[in-house]
């Protein structure tokens, strides 16, 4: 099968959310079709949904007032349509990238469209042409998906999901859905209602669901880590919703088949419940 990157530029929902809300601030080199931009926006915002954020799609220039808790700017480079395909097609095998520096990952990211185009060419070919917009902007919301998640999670490794690995096939980009794990047990589980002092953050309430949802267990009582788990906070740098609730997509069916194997209940933690796991574990540094 064929495989293209997804590097870092230095390395060559469903439904409302309780984690947080994300400002993505768009720019395209030359305008994609509606259908294009509508199948990017469904597509990462599906993938991203389990880990309880919202996407909320701006261009730049943008005069929104929203309150988000975090913010990405995306650049679209070459033709995000379909509507007109290269005869020979070509494409690079770094189809979108995260920017870094000082080995920090910061919230820009860059998409090839020309490159997505070229990778999943014969694919576009094969479906009816009313159909190609959609597909070709599914591919490429699901490359952004991959970049979004290492911004959003605040790391520069790879996982062992769909949208994790390093690398994507023709067939993962155009297939109807990708991400198998959406089809299994979340660690974040929706709560009807936000209350108050789940918005605020309470550092007490965040030490009992910690200890109360099974975290304690394999991570310490005070997330210091331990043989089963590694260490939550670093000293010196806080935490954040986004990143922890990123962080918890990315490792929940390793965290759930180590839950099994040491027969441990699995870790469940409502989406009202991450800002208090935030203040407790940031609360441990101060």
């Amino acid at each position: 099968m064929n495989r293209a990157f997804c590097c870092l530029l230095l390395a060559a929902l469903p439904g409302s959310s309780q984690v947080g809300s994300i400002a993505i601030y768009s720019q395209f080199q030359h305008e994609p079709s509606k259908a294009v931009l509508s199948a990017i926006q469904v597509e990462a915002s599906a993938l991203m949904a389990p880990a309880g954020l919202r996407l909320q799609w701006k261009t730049l220039p943008s005069t929104g007032n929203e309150i988000s808790s975090a913010v990405a700017v995306v650049t679209f480079q070459g033709g995000c349509t379909a509507a007109s395909l290269p005869i020979q097609p070509k494409w690079e095998t770094r189809l979108g990238w995260s920017h870094v520096s000082d080995r920090e990952v910061l919230p820009f990211a860059g998409i090839d469209c020309d490159s997505i185009r070229g990778f999943t060419y014969k694919q576009l070919l094969a479906v009816p042409l009313r159909e190609r917009d959609e597909v070709l902007g599914r591919a490429i919301g699901r490359v952004l998906a991959h970049e979004f998640d290492h911004i959003f999670g605040e790391t520069r490794d790879h996982g062992a999901r769909d949208m994790d690995q390093p690398q994507y096939t023709v067939e993962e980009l155009v297939a109807p859905s990708l991400d198998s794990s959406t089809a299994k047990r979340h660690i974040l589980r929706q709560a009807a209602t936000v209350p108050a002092a789940a918005r605020a953050g309470s550092a007490r309430a965040g030490a009992l669901a910690f200890a109360g949802s099974g975290c304690s267990a394999c991570h310490g009582a005070h997330g210091e880590g331990s043989r089963r788990g590694p260490l939550l906070h670093t000293a010196g740098r806080l935490l954040n919703t986004v990143m922890l609730a990123t962080r918890l997509a990315r490792a929940e069916q390793k965290m759930c088949n180590r839950a099994t194997a040491l027969k441990l209940p699995a870790p469940s933690l409502e989406e009202t419940e991450i800002q208090n796991v935030v203040s407790f574990l940031n609360q441990i540094d101060q």
